[in-house]
């Protein structure tokens, strides 16, 4: 195998920094190389929320030191550069997020009033939010995992389930997942036939923070991808759906809470 490239150390550094609970074994090291990274604008809310992290205080002045490395990993950056574009063009200048004041590698500057908006429309979207939103394949085959399993289980716990197939929108379909993702509590995704989509939608749900509560049907999940295999799921038999829709149920109520 090849020497990997500075993008892909950067994207399995990212990646390991949002997994550290993950054990990585020496086989998993070329799909660790493989790992695609989140978009620039995700990679720039990674940023603030960690600066917010760092300096709790209303106002105070946030450093950013380039010397410190894991402001590369957080930002998936191969380079300093890439880091401070996502500061200057991105959460200075086009999102007017943050102001600067750089002194020899160090960016000084402070959280904007629109940065405090923003950090608190992600908090406050993810507490109010009643929505459990669910990723899987949209074929007949698994209409009754949906109908009989993980809409119950959703709607039980408390919450009010969506699948994109079933909600009425004017939006291309694509807009409208990723909407209806940064509007929900947390999301079911349901790996059965190994659907790109299902995959795309459970990592976009994770680089915004939300919960993922991890499906599949029993007999497949040995094919689930390196990305996402070591989680807990939980599984279902066509055969006993009851079973399935109880224990979803109870992972949810567990990790989510149960909305009263």
């Amino acid at each position: 195998m090849s020497a990997p490239s500075a993008r892909q150390r950067a994207n399995a550094s990212g990646w390991i920094r949002e997994h550290q609970s993950i054990t990585i074994g020496s086989n998993d090291v070329e799909n660790l190389l493989i790992v695609r990274a989140p978009s620039v604008a995700d990679r720039a809310d990674r940023l603030l929320i960690e600066a917010a992290r760092m300096f709790p205080i209303v106002g105070e002045q946030v450093e950013i030191d380039s010397s410190n490395p894991k402001f590369l990993a957080i930002t998936w950056s191969e380079k300093w550069d890439e880091v401070q574009f996502l500061l200057d063009e991105y959460l200075i200048k086009t999102a007017e997020r943050m102001t600067k004041s750089y002194v020899i590698g160090i960016y000084r500057g402070n959280i904007t009033p629109k940065g405090y908006n923003y950090l608190q429309e992600i908090q406050h979207s993810r507490v109010a939010s009643n929505i459990g939103f669910c990723a899987m394949w949209f074929d007949d085959q698994v209409k009754p995992v949906w109908t009989n399993g993980i809409e119950k289980a959703i709607r039980d716990a408390g919450y009010d389930p969506k699948r994109i197939d079933t909600h009425e929108h004017n939006n291309r379909i694509d807009d409208e997942i990723l909407a209806m993702i940064r509007r929900s509590k947390f999301i079911v995704a349901d790996f059965t036939e190994q659907r790109g989509g299902v995959y795309f939608e459970a990592g976009f749900a994770l680089g915004l923070g939300l919960e993922v509560i991890w499906t599949c049907r029993e007999d497949q999940l040995k094919a689930i991808h390196f990305d996402n295999r070591q989680y807990s799921f939980v599984t279902w038999d066509p055969a006993n759906l009851p079973d399935f829709k109880r224990r979803l149920q109870n992972r949810i109520e567990a990790t989510i809470g149960i909305k009263k």
